[in-house]
């Protein structure tokens, strides 16, 4: 049992790792577009075609790829009111109901997200100048949500099996 515990644990910490490349990735390029485009408006009188639509997608992307890792962590804003207040079974019946609207709050979100890339699909949806399809990247950012949904349900088995302590 205790192997498999830490089989697991190491399979999500690659997964992190995976993600955190990611993530990285479209970072990289809103920070090479942004640099090319103002070079090439300065030195060529001329901004590059769709770099705005190429980096309105990447911001898209480095959200929801980073969403499941940061759900992960727990590295989401929170607001502490009754931190201090609680202890022991209930500071872990809080962290278990705080889970449960999380994962539903992403449940909603994955569900939307995905009928907006069926939506975009049939509509033929594109951006006005590169004519890129919205409807991959609406999958792609319904699949990281709902990873994350995933995330968060894990952490609720964790929490009411007693195997994680609670933050």
């Amino acid at each position: 049992m205790n192997n498999e515990n830490t089989n697991s644990a190491f399979q999500l910490d690659r997964l992190d790792h995976v993600l955190t490349w990611l993530s990285a990735l479209p970072v990289a390029l809103i920070v090479v577009l942004t640099f090319a485009d103002v070079f090439w408006r300065y030195v060529f009188s001329s901004p590059i075609r769709g770099n705005l639509e190429m980096i309105e997608y990447a911001m898209a992307l480095v959200i929801f790829t980073a969403l499941p890792r940061v759900t992960r962590q727990r590295g989401h804003v929170t607001v502490s009111l009754i931190e201090g207040l609680v202890k022991g079974q209930a500071q872990r019946i809080k962290t278990v109901l705080c889970d449960v609207i999380s994962a539903f709050a992403l449940g909603i979100l994955t569900w939307r997200l995905g009928l907006q890339g069926l939506e975009d699909l049939n509509a033929g949806a594109s951006t006005v100048v590169l004519n890129l399809s919205h409807a991959p990247l609406s999958f792609v950012l319904t699949a990281f949500a709902g990873l994350s949904t995933l995330v968060v349900l894990m952490q609720i088995w964790k929490s009411l099996n007693k195997e994680s302590a609670p933050s």
